[in-house]
């Protein structure tokens, strides 16, 4: 007798897919606050970069000490090129950290007396191993635990809703698509419309002024 072949399991099953929404301004403050009182220092500085640099979480965790760092003196600005993007265009991300982001990273540096070729953010490790940087499935557990500091659903959001996050604020307030463009380091316009959600938003907005 044949036997029946086995169903696969579709792979988001049980999950909470399509995009992941950016937190607003009230909450990114919330999550600042709880970090300030309970968090490691390490992980204030992770979310402080996170918000400034609207960066990939695989960019994010692979940075070095030489990419906010210059000759012992922070860098005014960071310039980071992405790695999904990197053989396809030469389009890099360019943020200026926050004066508080500043203050973070140069106590951080110097609390853990990091050298210039040194992982900015690094995991966990065995004694004497060898230093290895922040994984992206920590940094995702890390942003679920954030936003479960605001009072939400960690199911709902990700890494992107760290990146979306300022972008999405200044699109809000300025209308300023082109900017938020440079922010994410988009090859297009119309990326950057699909990513933040842009024509959803407005159709969703307009369906509001116009209930039947």
């Amino acid at each position: 007798m044949a036997k029946k072949p086995k169903q696969k399991t579709a792979w988001n099953k049980g999950k909470i897919v399509g995009p992941k929404p950016a937190l607003t301004a009230r909450q990114v403050a919330t999550i600042r606050g709880v970090l300030a009182e309970r968090a490691p220092l390490r992980d204030q500085v992770l979310f402080a970069l996170a918000i400034d640099s609207c960066l990939r979480g695989s960019d994010l965790v692979r940075l070095k000490v030489s990419d906010v760092m210059l000759s012992g003196e922070l860098r005014d600005k960071v310039r980071v090129q992405p790695s999904k993007t990197k053989s396809r265009s030469q389009t890099s991300i360019v943020f200026e950290p926050s004066r508080d982001t500043r203050t973070l990273l140069t106590r951080h540096i110097d609390a853990e007396d990091l050298l210039s070729t040194d992982w900015l953010f690094t995991a966990m490790q065995r004694r004497g191993g060898p230093e290895k940087p922040l994984s992206e499935r920590a940094y995702l557990k890390l942003v679920k635990k954030w936003v479960s500091y605001a009072g939400l659903n960690p199911e709902l959001y990700g890494t992107h809703s760290i990146r979306r996050s300022r972008p999405a604020y200044l699109y809000r307030k300025t209308g300023n698509l082109r900017a938020c463009q440079i922010m994410l380091g988009h090859k297009s316009l119309a990326s950057t419309q699909l990513y933040l959600g842009v024509e959803e938003e407005e159709t969703l907005s307009l369906a509001r002024q116009f209930e039947l």
